[in-house]
């Protein structure tokens, strides 16, 4: 300051070769003492780093890492509505956000009735939620997070006690006998992030969901009580949301499958599928059927699907929130149920279009014929005539079960050399 100072003073005798000279000179000693300070903050930074490591803080550090290295985007005080026209008020930027999620989440999917028909499970389980399993959940309640609608934060579960765990104990049993949720506990809150692109577009935004704490405990315990029986029913190729499974592995399975079939000298075709917003299209009906078929507990069924059958949504935008919806389609956004509900509801998917694909090559003795991360899929053979069967069959349950497969996404892959033309197709565009 005291050099901004000095130059402010010097430049009322700039009218003079010597005043001239000696505010150049300031302009050059501020330049360099700000060089300086920067150096100086940044040397800061990668201490306070290097300690928060030291002392096992990854939480704090990763944030400081992410401060220094993150690119700065410009505030947007406008968006764009369907027309293209320009929107700046507060009141029509949140209409035109509720417009945008509505039609997003509420996109009806146009599948097969048949796949819902489906005998009725077998499996009872209606034993009471235990008060060690709220409390376990409650332990896995992550500090400093976002709270829901309810403004509760997690610390406050948390640190509440007894009677706190008691009063959870009480409400979560009387979801799981009754099936109705309380209404803030179905509630989630839609922040919009900035992506790339214009971003006066809405489809260049992604978006999140904040959800209560208080309903991730009752989410935690489900999720506890539906995760064994969805290990029992999912196929090992499946590696995604699974303890102990990653994309490492299955990129070490596809490195291993090429190497073999070049070593051996036989051919390998690949189609990598992509789903057009595949957990965004979760038909629920079918997700139901599906989960009876695969004779999950009548209850958890029963109350995950009364959870989603009461379920909406508002925008958050610039502190305010905008008109309820409800979300009649996908899973929902930030809830722990929804990896796994979207990997059961594929597997019906899956298990029905491998059900006579031969596939190639083997792993621990075991033929691979997919490998799998979530919604990523690698078909595998060894025919291109065999591959081509699988698109179609895949293509066509999904349909069924109101997914779509996009083929400007969808891409071939083989270990023959030189140009390959093919005639595999997705709604009769050649992949």
């Amino acid at each position: 300051m005291e050099l901004c100072d000095k130059r402010r003073n010097q430049k009322k005798k700039k009218n003079t070769p010597e005043g001239r000279a000696e505010h150049m000179k300031a302009n050059e000693d501020i330049r360099r003492e700000i060089k300086y300070a920067k150096q100086r903050w940044i040397t800061e930074q990668c201490t306070d780093i290097e300690e928060n490591l030291a002392f096992n803080n990854t939480k704090k550090a990763f944030q400081l890492v992410k401060d220094l290295t993150k690119e700065k985007q410009a505030k947007v005080n406008s968006i764009k509505d369907k027309r293209g026209n320009s929107l700046t008020e507060e009141k029509e930027i949140l209409e035109r956000w509720t417009e945008y999620c509505s039609e997003l989440y509420t996109h009806q999917s146009r599948g097969d009735p048949s796949v819902l028909n489906v005998e009725e499970p077998t499996n009872e389980d209606d034993y009471p939620i235990l008060r060690d399993e709220v409390v376990a959940a409650v332990d896995s309640l992550r500090s400093g997070k976002s709270a829901g609608v309810n403004n509760i934060p997690s610390e406050l579960l948390k640190h509440g006690g007894e009677s706190t765990i008691d009063m959870l104990t009480m409400i979560c049993n009387k979801i799981w006998q009754t099936g109705e949720w309380p209404k803030p506990w179905t509630q989630s809150l839609i922040i919009v992030i900035p992506k790339k692109g214009n971003l006066q577009l809405c489809q260049n935004y992604r978006t999140i969901s904040l959800i209560s704490h208080a309903s991730t405990v009752m989410l935690r315990i489900i999720l506890d009580r539906l995760k064994p029986q969805a290990e029992s029913i999912i196929a090992e190729e499946q590696a995604g949301f699974r303890k102990g499974r990653s994309t490492i592995e299955q990129i070490f399975n596809l490195c291993l499958l090429c190497e073999k079939h070049l070593q051996q000298q036989r051919e390998l075709y690949h189609v990598f599928i992509d789903f057009k917003k595949a957990f965004d299209r979760v038909w629920h009906d079918a997700l139901w059927a599906t989960m009876k078929k695969f004779n999950i507990g009548k209850k958890l069924t029963h109350t995950i699907q009364q959870l989603y059958a009461n379920a909406s949504s508002a925008v958050f935008a610039q502190g305010t929130i905008g008109e309820w919806f409800h979300t009649s389609v996908g899973v929902r956004q930030g809830c722990l149920l929804s990896p796994t509900l979207f990997n059961i509801f594929l597997e019906r998917n899956m298990s029905n279009a491998l059900e006579d694909h031969v596939g190639t090559g083997n792993i621990g003795g075991r033929t691979i014929t997919n490998l799998r991360f979530a919604d990523d899929i690698d078909g595998i053979a060894g025919e291109e005539n065999e591959l081509s069967r699988l698109v179609n069959q895949l293509d066509r349950l999904s349909t069924k079960f109101g997914m779509e497969i996009s083929a400007e996404k969808t891409k071939l892959m083989t270990n023959e050399h030189g140009s390959i033309t093919t005639n595999i197709s997705v709604h009769g565009q050649n992949l």
